[in-house]
């Protein structure tokens, strides 16, 4: 077991850490007064509705109504346990934590990826130092020089080069200590039977040879994985490093160790699709560029990308296969919510050459002269199908329809369809009906209830934060009339703003009067604890927990008379609770008279009559 992390390490990282610096990693931001909006890592959605409040360092989704501090982002966007999203931050800010004893599996497992990091750290180095500064390196530097690529790039991505034989790796590891099962183990090396009769022996092969050499790097700059190109026309072209507990290609994309700081800059992403097209256009001025590893672009790699940007630049290849990946790509980035446009590369095979051909000047021409992907899809059918009968006209219209009706702005879903209106020579209100008919034969995507906001009926949620739904089939739950929702709710948050309050309320109410569940539970940790932690270990709560404890905070109410605020949320919880005595005491009359007990029922009549006289009914 891990040692308890001490209260003052956390209040420290939690005071030095920046929520809208790090949430900024993963999701783009865009201040909107007190606030900052994006789109939702934890739900898709179109329109912005995950909201970071700095004042309050907590975050809160109104469409999926998922909330908390910057603790439990980590931890829910990252899958991290509380100590090692505290271990992370502490390593961000510079600050240091006291020793932990961990279990043997947890011990293992840290040690294990230590040495995987050690390993392609000593990996990245050799290849580069090949490159940088040996004689077998001069294929690879002839290589470079030919693409016009410079010795800066090649030290800042850790570019390096694979010797021409089998076991340059594994010797030159093997002086550091790493075993050659070690090697294989992590993707570096392949085992290969010895041709030795009765033997049974198995010996080792560098998985890269006569490759240049691109090392994959992470967010803190860290080789995770490589992938090696060829100086010929042999196959494979490209090979890269195998899947692994530590590495999926489809979670990554090359160059993102640089190109962040340059997508919030410009504003866009750049993606391509070759290691060579991010370092030419890196180079040439471009440090928002991208590619995927290896692969088609996967929708873990657009939602990366949603992190930093709403708008990516396509510029893939220009031949049929380029085209094709193209429209698929830009497929799963408009289902990912990104604004997707793509550039015309003409007189080039890829982005890479025509840099070289036509120059920096012409590709940002070709930049600011990109069409959207809906128009280069219509351009491309256009091509692929022969527009001249109806049916023709139907059936690309029908191939469009769903990247029109994935549009959320009206405005400019019209302009889309005027624009087809124009080009096919049919009237508006025909290629309206015609959309529309072609959506209806689509499965369209319902949200999950879940996602659903609270709606503001006569009752809300329950203590098991159920709905009481008059049409459900199930057994009835009680519900929380709206009135004692809303004062449990301002109490609540002026308890939060001004912790004095507390003291009044328990005195008034007591401290098991909440019918919000989770709002029992916020009220309690109060009581043990102090405001000064608050933030911090409201991780120790469950996910609805924090969720209510961030809309709480998040939302702006008007506080300005908290006095009388507070006493008016006494008086309606009050009145709710002596409706209920009344009700309690009818019950019980109405049972004693049904049992014959005359005497009984009369005697709490009087109860309640005098209970009215008081005014406490």
């Amino acid at each position: 077991m891990n040692k308890r992390i001490p209260e003052q390490v956390i209040e420290d990282i939690n005071f030095q850490s920046d929520i809208v610096e790090v949430i900024s990693e993963y999701v783009g931001l865009q201040r909107k007064g007190k606030n900052y909006l994006g789109l939702c890592p934890f739900h898709e959605e179109k329109t912005p509705s995950f909201t970071v409040t700095p004042a309050k360092q907590m975050f809160y989704c109104f469409g999926c109504n998922v909330g908390g501090n910057l603790f439990s982002f980590l931890m829910k966007q990252e899958n991290w346990t509380f100590p090692e999203t505290i271990e992370y931050l502490a390593h961000k800010y510079g600050i240091e934590l006291p020793e932990q004893e961990l279990s043997r599996t947890q011990t293992a497992k840290q040690k294990q990826r230590r040495r995987w990091q050690q390993i392609y750290e000593w990996t990245a180095d050799y290849y580069n130092r090949v490159l940088m500064d040996l004689p077998e390196g001069e294929p690879g530097r002839k290589y470079f020089i030919q693409r016009g690529i410079s010795e800066e790039t090649i030290k800042s991505f850790r570019l390096g080069f694979a010797p021409d034989r089998w076991d340059s790796l594994l010797l030159a590891l093997q002086k550091q200590g790493v075993g050659f099962t070690e090697l294989a183990a992590a993707g570096l090396a392949l085992e290969k039977e010895v041709k030795s009769p009765g033997s049974g022996r198995i010996g080792y092969y560098d998985r890269f040879r006569n490759r240049i050499i691109f090392s994959i790097l992470n967010q803190k700059h860290q080789p995770i994985a490589f992938g090696g190109r060829v100086l010929d026309d042999s196959l494979p072209k490209y090979l890269n490093s195998p899947e692994s507990a530590y590495y999926s290609k489809g979670n990554h994309l090359y160059g993102i160790n640089k190109a962040y700081p340059g997508i919030r800059e410009k504003g866009f992403a750049l993606l391509v699709e070759g290691y060579l097209d991010v370092l030419s256009l890196q180079q040439a001025g471009y440090p928002n560029t991208v590619a995927s590893l290896g692969t088609a672009l996967t929708t873990e790699q657009a939602k990366l990308l949603r992190r930093y940007t709403q708008r990516v630049v396509l510029c893939y290849d220009s031949d049929a296969a380029g085209t094709k990946a193209t429209l698929r790509a830009g497929e799963i980035l408009a289902e990912a919510g990104l604004r997707v446009e793509i550039p015309r590369l003409t007189g080039a095979n890829d982005p890479d050459e025509f840099l070289r051909i036509s120059g920096q000047e012409s590709f940002h021409k070709a930049l600011q002269a990109a069409t959207t992907y809906i128009e280069f899809k219509y351009q491309t059918l256009l091509k692929e199908l022969s527009i001249r009968t109806i049916p023709e006209k139907a059936e690309l219209l029908a191939r469009i329809s769903p990247d029109i009706h994935r549009i959320q702005s009206p405005a400019e879903r019209e302009g889309y369809e005027r624009f087809l209106s124009l080009e096919l020579g049919l009237s508006l209100e025909a290629v309206q009906a015609e959309l529309k008919n072609a959506a209806r034969n689509k499965v369209k995507y319902q949200p999950e209830d879940k996602y659903l906001p609270l709606k503001q009926d006569n009752y809300v949620k329950d203590r098991d934060n159920k709905i009481n739904n008059p049409d459900h089939n199930s057994e009835m739950v009680p519900a929380v009339p709206l009135g004692i929702y809303r004062a449990e709710r301002m109490l609540l948050r002026l308890i939060l703003d001004n912790l004095a309050f507390l003291a009044v309320v328990e005195e008034q109410l007591g401290g098991d009067f909440w019918q919000i569940q989770e709002y029992q539970q916020i009220f309690r940790y109060l009581k043990e604890s102090n405001l000064n932690k608050i933030g911090i270990i409201e991780n120790n709560f469950d996910e609805k927990v924090q969720s209510k404890l961030a809309n709480l905070l998040v939302e702006e109410l008007d506080l300005s008379q908290p006095e009388r605020i507070l006493e008016d949320c006494i008086r309606v919880i009050r009145s709710s609770q002596e409706e209920e005595s009344m009700l309690e005491l009818q019950t019980r009359m109405t049972s004693l008279e049904k049992s014959g007990d005359l005497m009984g029922a009369m005697e709490l009549l009087r109860e309640m009559g005098e209970r009215l006289k008081r005014g406490e009914m």
